[in-house]
């Protein structure tokens, strides 16, 4: 899990508090640190130097840039059309980068396609453009234009294949076009964010996981981050699937790969409702801090659990003991020599519901430090009281299910309802649609 902390150097032991920019958050951990692990720069086998990757902020899209300590770079995404031009590039020649070693295209969707073809056209590309193969299948101006502007060194991604970016920093495909559960041919446009590239970014004991516009299940996408989960393991950070949509970033992936820190890529004014407040509740439910590019029209948190930091998002880490978001420091909880003991960071927390759209059932998720008597009450948006049912819940993690029937035990219709949780040390509220 998670901590933040600020350093006091390298040869003092870190503090014993999570702090973030000087102000003393909710301590979630107890970090006790051996001289090995601030030492470990003296083994030649461990990571040494610094890798920096860069969400950029190119609105309601995805971008993000990896620099190796070893000079190499790798831009996976290059946002929409005219992102390229007006903010990848721009941001390249800020960093003083004149070439791209690698260029990854997570699938064919304008938002994360479209500005590749710029940044192609204005940087060399030095090694290879690669992506999922087989094409768009639905033919757009958009595909068709980075098809045939990266044509001449376009390579297809296999299941497996690492990319080396030396130093010890290494890029791996962990899946692709589905990772078996769509079936081939891959060109299937309505398939199109199950066949995402998937990558896991790692350097030292940090992982950092992105894929595009990967689905779990949900607003009747097909499930592949459940498979997905095992193959990332535990993270460091998630960069959210798909902007933070109800389609994904479902709760088995999350309690799989239990992210410290969750990064979403939003667009301020966008027409999708990203980031949505269940996927909101659930990312800090399993113990995440949010960071978003910028506020989104969706959901929000408190500023406990959620910085929108309405710019790009620097992410530095030397691979051993430590890396920061925005600045904030944070610990890095595996492989590293750290053990860490984790601290619930409040009492009560609702994680939402899932699956949320659903028929007939939904499972309505919660995490309870003191268990107890509880009460579930479900309202129509009218404010009427459709269901009222008592529960014990466990001291942990809970889950109630709903058959869409109310206190008598008759099917309800198909619509929007309120849902409020209550137990001895909390309450929270939530929506729901079921379809009939």
């Amino acid at each position: 899990m998670s901590d933040t902390f600020n350093s006091g150097g390298r040869g003092m032991l870190l503090s014993l508090f999570a702090s973030r920019l000087g102000t003393v958050r909710m301590p979630w951990f107890v970090l006790l640190l051996t001289g090995s692990a601030l030492l470990a720069c003296s083994d030649p086998g461990l990571a040494s130097g610094t890798l920096t990757i860069t969400c950029l902020n190119v609105g309601q899209g995805d971008a993000t840039l990896i620099e190796s300590p070893s000079g190499m770079t790798l831009l996976f995404d290059g946002g929409d059309n005219g992102k390229g031009n007006g903010i990848v590039l721009p941001y390249l020649q800020s960093q003083g980068i004149t070439s791209l070693d690698y260029m990854v295209a997570s699938h064919y969707h304008a938002d994360h396609i479209g500005g590749l073809d710029e940044v192609y056209n204005g940087i060399p590309i030095n090694e290879a453009v690669l992506d999922r193969g087989w094409s768009y299948g639905s033919s757009t101006i958009t595909y068709n234009s980075y098809a045939s502007t990266v044509a001449s060194q376009r390579q297809t991604l296999t299941h497996g294949q690492v990319i080396d970016l030396g130093e010890g920093v290494t890029v791996t495909c962990i899946a692709l076009n589905g990772n078996g559960e769509v079936p081939s041919p891959f060109t299937n446009s309505s398939y199109e964010n199950e066949y995402d590239v998937c990558l896991l970014i790692q350097y030292g004991g940090f992982d950092f996981f992105a894929a595009g516009d990967l689905t779990g299940g949900g607003l009747s996408y097909g499930d592949i981050e459940t498979g997905v989960a095992p193959l990332a393991g535990d993270l460091d950070i998630y960069r959210v699937n798909h902007h933070g949509s109800d389609s994904s970033s479902n709760a088995g992936f999350m309690q799989t790969v239990q992210a410290e820190v969750s990064i979403i890529s939003v667009g301020a004014t966008n027409s999708y409702g990203h980031p949505t407040q269940n996927v909101l509740d659930r990312l800090v439910y399993y113990g995440s801090f949010v960071y978003q590019t910028e506020s989104g029209t969706g959901g929000t948190l408190p500023p406990e659990d959620l910085t929108v930091v309405g710019d790009h998002i620097v992410i530095t880490t030397n691979g051993i003991t430590e890396y920061t978001v925005d600045g904030d420091v944070w610990a890095i909880d595996e492989d590293s020599g750290t053990p860490v003991v984790e601290i619930r960071p409040r009492a009560f927390s609702l994680a939402g519901n899932h699956p949320n759209p659903f028929n007939p059932t939904t499972e309505i998720m919660f995490y309870s430090e003191q268990g107890g008597s509880g009460l579930l009450r479900i309202f129509d948006v009218s404010g009427k009281s459709i269901l009222d049912r008592g529960f014990q819940a466990e001291s942990g993690s809970n889950k109630l299910s709903w058959r869409g029937t109310d206190n008598r035990g008759r099917i309800v219709p198909g619509g929007v309802y309120l849902y409020s949780v209550s137990t001895p040390d909390g309450k929270g509220q939530g929506r729901m649609l079921l379809l009939k």
